[in-house]
């Protein structure tokens, strides 16, 4: 397998000169797209071109969800006559922000549609998949960093970008009130995406895409959705590789916390819970609303472990035996952090009592103060904002993703691949640092919409190279490689070799060891015991 690894690699850099030298002629040359019509499953349907790439956009791939259908498994979208449009992009889910309704048409419960970008619709492509971060609560498939029309064009891959049901709406546990209609309540956006994927694998090739080389990757609250459908029965065998970029999940709720919520909504619409069909007649606006109040005091609406549709939790106490066949990719920024700190100035210069009173949270009881201190002794430059941002980093991201790697390559089945990007801003309010989120641009090639100094330019687009042909190299062969990328070894205890991705990129073993050690000796914050499954009619 090495043999072939390095074979490999020599033809990729054998080649790359050849690639740059003639790839605008090859653009030049390239006959000009006319917008297409595709047959699904379900009909036809007409797409249009777009950065000279075949673009669908709103594609149903199951039926609305509102009325009688609220908080039940998805069904497919049944077929249309004629020639469906799929030239805009579809419903988002209600959520804060978007709470649907004739004032909101963007959002509503109309929202199991996805996109497809490809280059050509012949062939057998490499797939990638993509969830969208925003935990388990907002988000959606049309924002323009994670657009897929630079990786179709440039990389030759069918991206594929999902919405499907979040808060209240995909995760409502009613499986202790409403019976065995509502058993699988509590994971209605999970099953959203598994019925994605399902399409995925009956309608890709019509795209020009290979349903045996399919990619799930997602960001943030995608890394979690990526993490737990790695554990979902229902997944296995619909995708053949995974990506976790920042959003590490190892542990998933209990029926304890789902239900609590779950009655929180209740009472907070005033419904009895002898009455709760209610739930089906509330307006989106109002559903959420009542939604946000019950996580606001209990945390994220997520998907619990009912030992039926998720067994297990996702990657604790180690990874799961269902998905040890399927390759990963890890990854996390430096200072993920940094994109969640509170209104400017009052975090642009926090105070010594601030970083103690803001870091407590994430620690045990009198933890908090020597992490700091630590930090300080190795960091001494750094100002307290910025400290703050790499200790929190460190304490929950950093420290997770490493944990997922450790567990997955355990398995000793398929290669976990962990990097970390360091590329630090050089705009905005806090300079310097690499937050949470920033890779995207990179992964997606999608640079535009950012000032950059123009010195940076010519390793901007070697970053960009790297990182989108590295991901996409992955999804076709399992493997991530690119000619201007070190050998990229799979991560293991010996060596925990780590991808640094920034305006240099290089292969370091364990390049933060420290802060890696110092985190693993006080343990995740996704930790406890698991409590008992409790009967009921979720378990088959």
């Amino acid at each position: 397998m090495i043999l072939s690894l390095l074979n490999r690699r020599a033809v990729l850099a054998g080649t790359a000169g050849m690639l740059a030298a003639t790839s605008s002629l090859v653009r030049a040359q390239a006959p000009v797209l006319a917008p297409a019509v595709v047959r699904t499953r379900a009909g036809l349907l007409q797409g249009d071109v777009e950065q000279g790439v075949h673009a669908f956009r709103g594609i149903p791939y199951g039926e609305p969800t509102g009325g009688a259908a609220r908080f039940k498994p998805p069904v497919a979208k049944q077929a249309w006559d004629g020639v469906r449009s799929a030239t805009t992009f579809g419903q988002r889910s209600p959520q804060t922000g978007g709470l649907g309704g004739t004032d909101n048409p963007t959002h509503g419960e109309d929202c199991l549609v996805l996109n497809v970008w490809s280059g050509s619709l012949e062939g057998a492509k490499p797939v990638m998949v993509w969830f969208h971060g925003g935990g388990w609560e907002v988000g959606g498939s049309n924002d323009a960093v994670s657009n897929g029309a630079y990786l179709a064009a440039v990389q030759d891959a069918v991206v594929v970008s999902v919405n499907h049901r979040l808060n209240v709406f995909g995760y409502l546990n009613l499986s202790a009130i409403g019976g065995e209609e509502y058993a699988a309540s509590g994971h209605a956006g999970l099953l959203d995406m598994t019925l994605a994927l399902q399409w995925v694998r009956d309608n890709i090739e019509a795209f020009g895409g290979d349903p045996d080389r399919v990619m799930i990757f997602g960001q943030s609250g995608g890394g979690r959705k990526v993490s737990t459908l790695m554990a979902t029965p229902a997944a296995a065998g619909l995708f053949q590789r995974a990506g976790v970029i920042s959003g590490s999940a190892l542990r998933m709720d209990d029926f304890a916390i789902g239900h609590d919520r779950a009655e929180r909504v209740l009472r907070q619409l005033d419904i009895p819970k002898a009455n709760f069909h209610r739930l089906l007649d509330v307006p989106t606006a109002a559903l959420t609303a009542a939604g946000i109040e019950a996580r606001n005091a209990t945390g994220q609406f997520r998907p619990w472990v009912d030992g039926a549709i998720l067994p297990r939790d996702p990657f604790a106490p180690g990874a799961p035996r269902l998905s040890a066949h399927v390759p990963m990719i890890i990854g996390t920024a430096r200072d993920e952090i940094a994109a969640f700190l509170g209104p400017w100035p009052q975090y642009a210069q926090m105070s010594d009592a601030q970083v103690l009173a803001e870091s407590q949270p994430f620690f045990p009881p009198g933890e908090a103060a020597p992490a700091i201190a630590a930090w300080r002794a190795r960091l001494p430059d750094m100002s307290n904002t910025e400290l703050f941002s790499r200790l929190i980093t460190d304490r929950s991201y950093m420290l997770d993703a490493n944990i997922q790697a450790e567990r997955k390559s355990a398995l000793r089945q398929a290669p976990a691949y962990h990097y970390n990007i360091d590329w630090q801003t050089d705009v905005g309010p806090l300079r310097g640092v690499t937050p949470h989120g920033w890779d995207l641009q990179f992964i997606f090639g999608n640079l535009g919409g950012r000032e950059w100094a123009a010195d940076d330019r010519p390793a901007l687009e070697r970053l960009r190279s790297v990182m989108s042909g590295a991901f996409a190299t992955f999804a076709r062969d399992g493997v991530p490689e690119h000619p201007q990328m070190p050998q990229w070894l799979p991560y293991e205890p010996s060596l925990r070799s780590t991808m640094r991705l920034g305006r240099t990129v290089r292969l370091e073993s364990d390049p933060l060891q420290f802060e890696r050690e110092y985190m693993a000796r006080i343990g995740t914050e996704q930790s406890g015991p698991r409590e008992p499954v409790p009967p009921g009619p979720w378990i088959r």
